[in-house]
Formats: structure tokens, C-alpha cells, sequence
């Protein structure tokens, strides 16, 4: 207790902080509320509440600043806003998710997404509702698998975020067609192989992806590591990070505290990107750019953003 309050002394400065986020999970309660009540497609459940945190997780392991806000927040702010199933979308929210794309907003709706209003009505005209035109999709219908079946998933050759490995789909598989749509990748197996399983709509000056599956392993890591690299979304420390170490950032709007947070029982090192830095809890510059982290430790570092390099 007395290691944890010195340190605590060391870290004033940061009080009254903010987090400079660029992107943004939605997670909303009454979304959540409508999903849980559904009937189908999967009578054991179809998981919100696991899929927003698989999402939110994949941002989170790569460094990048996120916001977890609701529907009906602000999104003008963000380069980037994840709708893991968007399922209820109330009136308006598509209107302002089309504005927020075509400003060049990244959007990025999953499969079991725009079903039904506030009221719990079905939109009429086709799914994903108000999301149709800016994702560029018509989904036919919804699979549900049992907890045997697999699908493949197969990225299309040369495609944008260049991923090429094969991928697992499991418990939800969303059938869809293309209005406008770029195909990334389809399905492998049963009736609707061919069929695309992750597009992008370009709107104006912006994206929206659609994901059609669940996937699992390495898909939402590889999918979202490729998508902050190519949109330049800001992360908390812009270097590639060993396995098992997270960062995360705070501001002052002149200074920069970050994070860095070891979760693994090994030692570990980061070269870090040529800014200078000080090291908080110690009291030093880092003067050979590398950052040594023993098992299980915590830094916290300090730089000016007036620095070159800063993202």
C-alpha cells in the first residue's frame, strides 16, 4: 500500500486528464434490452454484450483510445465508431450514422443489425433498415448454426485490408447481397458459399464495413489491426507491442501520460518512436529509446505533444 501511494503522489498531474479517443464502441442499453428480448435466431442466445466486448477488445489490444457511448451520442468527433449488432436502431440514428460516413467517418455494423425501431417493429423495405444505403448490403436472411457448425471464411484475393488467412465463422452467419458494396471476403462451405461475408461501402468521403459473420481467433485482431493501420487512427503508443502488454493514454491537451501496462510474468521491451520521454514513476528521461518492462509492471510516461512524431 505505501509502493501504491507514493506512486499515486508521482501522478497528480494527470488528475483531470481526458482520453484523446478516435474511436468509439456503441454499446447501448436499450439495444441490449430489444436484443435479449428477441426471439431467435438462436434460441441460446445471441451474445451483445460478448460480441461489444470482442470488439471493444481487439481496439484495446492494439493501443487505440475508446469511447464506449450509445446511440444517440455525438459521433463528429470520431474517425472511427464500431455498431456491434445494431440490432434496435431508434429514428434519426441511421440518418446521422449516413452523415458521419459520408463526412469521412470510418463506420464498421456486424451481422443481426438494423431489425427493428424503438418500438420493436420490424423496418419494412428490407435490412439492415436505415442502414441499407450506407452499407451498400440487402441481407436476405440470418443462419443460425448450432453449436457444431462451422463456416469458412475466405478473404478475397488482393483485397484493401489484405488479409488472407482462412477464418472460422460459428453461431450466426447473416446471407447477404451487394448494393454498391465492395466484397472482401466470402463464405467457404454449405449452401451460401461464395456469398459475401465482409464488405466495404465507400459514402462520400467515408467507409462502412459489414461484417456478416461471427468469427472467431485471429478475424476481429486482424481485421482491426489492418483497418487502424490504413485509416490512421490514433494510438496511445504508436510502436508495435509485444503480446501482453496494453497502453493507454491521457491528456492535458500540452502533455501526454501513457499507460503502459504489462500483463504477462515476462520481462519486456519496446522501442519506442523517437519522441522523448520521462518515466514518471521514477523520475527520468528514457535516453536509449527502449522501454524495459519487468513481469506484471506498470510505467507511466510523459511527453510533450509538440514533438515531431507525435500521431
Amino acid at each position: 500500500m505505501t509502493e501504491v501511494g507514493s506512486a499515486l503522489e508521482k501522478l497528480e498531474e494527470v488528475i483531470g486528464t481526458s482520453v484523446p479517443a478516435e474511436a468509439a464502441v456503441i454499446f447501448d442499453w436499450e439495444n441490449r434490452w430489444a436484443v435479449n428480448d428477441s426471439q431467435g435466431p438462436r434460441n441460446k442466445g445471441v451474445k451483445y454484450e460478448e460480441t461489444a466486448e470482442a470488439h471493444y477488445l481487439a481496439l484495446w489490444e492494439q493501443g487505440v483510445p475508446v469511447d464506449v457511448i450509445h446511440m444517440d451520442a455525438d459521433f463528429s468527433k470520431y474517425k472511427l465508431v464500431v455498431a456491434p449488432m445494431l440490432y434496435m436502431v431508434r429514428s434519426g440514428v441511421g440518418e446521422r450514422i449516413q452523415k458521419f460516413v459520408e463526412n469521412g467517418g470510418i463506420f464498421v455494423a456486424t451481422y443481426w443489425s438494423g431489425i427493428v425501431d424503438e418500438h420493436d417493429l420490424c423496418f419494412l423495405g428490407g435490412f439492415p433498415g436505415p442502414l441499407r444505403k450506407t452499407l451498400g448490403i440487402w441481407s436476405e436472411e440470418i443462419d443460425g448454426l448450432h453449436d457444431h457448425d462451422r463456416n469458412r471464411i475466405l478473404p478475397v484475393e488482393g483485397n484493401e485490408l489484405d488479409l488472407r488467412e482462412e477464418y472460422e465463422a460459428v453461431e450466426l452467419c447473416d446471407l447477404i447481397h451487394t448494393e454498391g458494396a465492395e466484397v472482401l471476403a466470402v463464405y467457404g462451405s454449405d449452401f451460401y458459399a461464395g456469398r459475401p461475408a465482409l464488405t466495404v461501402n465507400r459514402l462520400g468521403q467515408g467507409k462502412a464495413y459489414y461484417i456478416a459473420s461471427r468469427n472467431t481467433g485471429s478475424f476481429n485482431s486482424h481485421f482491426y489491426r489492418s483497418l487502424i493501420g490504413g485509416e490512421r487512427i490514433s494510438k496511445a503508443l504508436n510502436v508495435k507491442l509485444p503480446h501482453g502488454v496494453n497502453t493507454s493514454i491521457r491528456t492535458d491537451g500540452v502533455h501526454d501520460y501513457i499507460f503502459v501496462l504489462n500483463f504477462t510474468h515476462e520481462s519486456q521491451e519496446i522501442t519506442l518512436d523517437g519522441r522523448i520521454y520521462v518515466d514518471m514513476l521514477e523520475d527520468r528521461v528514457i535516453e536509449d529509446g527502449k522501454l524495459r518492462l519487468n513481469d506484471y509492471a506498470v510505467k507511466v510516461l510523459k511527453t510533450d505533444q509538440k514533438q515531431s512524431g507525435v500521431v
